[in-house]
């Protein structure tokens, strides 16, 4: 399938909004022609709907340099009631994730992840245990879970890229842990062995 037939985001749109208001503040595109292709890209349905909008204001390619796969429609859930429960490896990542954990700990490695959106949503539903959710350097990552006696972090990331997504962690952290790292290094033992 062409990439350019893939869904478009709420992200996708209001990005390409930003460019437009970017192009009339400086003088690039009338009033008139700002106006017509904001109501365009609201109404985009495809990469290729959006790129023409922008096509002769950006150089290079217009599409985000994120490879997206297609999605599925269908929200993933990752669950651990008193256990371990981990997802990782090279699959696809839909736009909503949902992790409940109580009394029990839940790995999330996203950095072998294909996305399916330039932003992910994980909405997390934690009771005296953890979730670990680990990125791609340069993963933008925004924290909006609420802690109820209960820690959280963000370490080992990096500068956010706009080749990698963005991911927004919501939901409730109660008596536990939620934390986003980078990618597991190898042990020091590993790294003088290879």
């Amino acid at each position: 399938m062409n990439p350019g037939q893939f869904r478009v985001s709420d992200a996708d749109r209001d990005q390409v909004a930003e460019v437009l208001h970017a192009a009339y503040a400086e003088g690039r595109i009338s009033l008139e022609e700002h106006s017509e292709r904001t109501s365009a890209a609201l109404e985009a349905r495809t990469f290729d709907d959006l790129a023409v909008l922008t096509a002769d204001l950006v150089p290079g390619e217009p599409r985000p340099a994120l490879s997206l796969v297609p999605s599925t429609g269908e929200p993933e859930r990752v669950t651990a009631l008193l256990t371990e429960s981990k997802r990782k490896g090279p699959l696809p990542v839909e736009r909503n994730l949902q992790v409940n954990v109580a009394l029990g700990s839940a790995l999330l490695d996203l950095t072998e992840a294909t996305f399916t959106t330039r932003e992910v949503d994980i909405n997390c539903t934690q009771f005296m245990g953890s979730i670990t959710i680990r990125v791609r350097p340069g993963t933008t990552v925004r924290y909006e879970a609420a802690n109820v006696l209960g820690d959280s972090s963000v370490k080992g990331v990096g500068e956010p890229s706009k080749a990698e997504p963005t991911i927004v962690v919501r939901g409730t952290n109660i008596l536990g842990e939620i934390s986003v790292r980078g990618p597991k290094k190898a042990s020091m033992w590993r790294r003088h062995v290879a």
